[in-house]
């Protein structure tokens, strides 16, 4: 049974979303409760497993990295040689995400990498211990994409981060790559216990996070919530597109921007052009939103796949 929010749960979520570093007093402000309350309701999604992460929103473009998702099906492998693959890529560096999937694929893993040389390293090393259990693969480059605030949790500010588009390379120095570390999957750390891990003073985790989002290499902290706990289902629909010129483009994107329900797009370059992402409680939603996007676009829509992500596995915007 799917854990059941009640209208403040998702009032406390949808903030954590907006800005996970926010203090207890300040979301009990929001909320209009105590700070014991928020505390208490905190601890309780937690223990619940409905938070599965609080993460840092990392522009991992400007610091010289592209994406690339691998789609993955097994072949010969029993669900105990399943996990051992799915432990490989959540241990292995370069890894943002990692999901289980229901469709054509079994996999998903998105990897960083400088250049397509040192992703074929990358790649070749897998697919050398393990090509036995692969039975087909995919590859792709992500050119860019654009990420969206859940709206449909309770009215927010609409919200969009965009990564993959081209700018001037920043180059952290050590004590910001000991940062981002331990940020980018614990975003909501308090700057003693940042203090500790990093063995750096207060002062300059302050000023290093204060120029890190003014640099615009942090763009926000958000809290993942763990869908399938509360009721959601994680649909991947890719496209192949035709007639997909740079007016196509800029309708389509604007119609993700402005879906409570789609709170990612991606725009790819190999077998598919197009990525969506929706967020919804059943599947006969996700048709309706399908059978919507099949008629706006028809002029643009020749193929299309949906994926399932049953379990995401690893989350990391800063991975090394």
């Amino acid at each position: 049974m799917p854990f059941k929010l009640d209208r403040k749960d998702r009032k406390l979520l949808t903030l954590l979303d907006e800005n996970c570093r926010q203090s207890n007093a300040q979301l009990a402000r929001k909320l209009g409760l105590s700070k014991p309350a928020v505390e208490y309701r905190i601890r309780r999604l937690e223990k619940n497993n409905i938070i599965f992460e609080y993460y840092t929103v990392i522009d991992f473009t400007r610091l010289g990295f592209s994406q690339y998702k691998l789609y993955f099906k097994f072949q010969n492998a029993t669900p105990e040689e399943e996990n051992k693959i799915i432990e490989y890529w959540n241990k292995s560096g370069n890894i943002v995400w990692v999901a289980q999937l229901r469709g054509r694929w079994d996999l998903a893993v998105s990897v960083l990498a400088r250049s397509n040389f040192e992703f074929g390293r990358l790649l070749n090393r897998f697919m050398n211990e393990y090509s036995g259990f692969i039975l087909d693969k995919d590859v792709l480059l992500t050119e860019y994409s654009p990420i969206y605030a859940r709206e449909y949790m309770t009215e927010t500010e609409p919200k969009e981060f965009i990564y993959g588009i081209p700018e001037q390379v920043y180059h952290p120095d050590s004590a910001e790559k000991k940062i981002l570390k331990q940020i980018s999957t614990d975003a909501r750390i308090p700057i003693v216990e940042l203090s500790r891990r990093t063995g750096l003073t207060r002062d300059i985790i302050n000023y290093r996070l204060k120029k890190l989002s003014k640099d615009r290499i942090i763009d926000h902290f958000r809290c993942y919530p763990n869908l399938e706990e509360i009721g959601v289902k994680l649909y991947k629909i890719i496209f192949r597109t035709k007639n997909f010129d740079e007016n196509a483009e800029k309708k389509i994107k604007a119609y993700v921007a402005g879906h409570k329900k789609a709170p990612q797009m991606l725009k790819l370059i190999g077998s598919w052009d197009l990525e969506i992402e929706f967020e919804v409680e059943t599947e006969d939603e996700l048709y309706r939103h399908l059978t919507d996007i099949r008629k706006r676009f028809s002029s643009i829509i020749r193929d299309f796949e949906i994926l399932r992500v049953t379990k995401t596995c690893k989350y990391d915007y800063f991975p090394f």
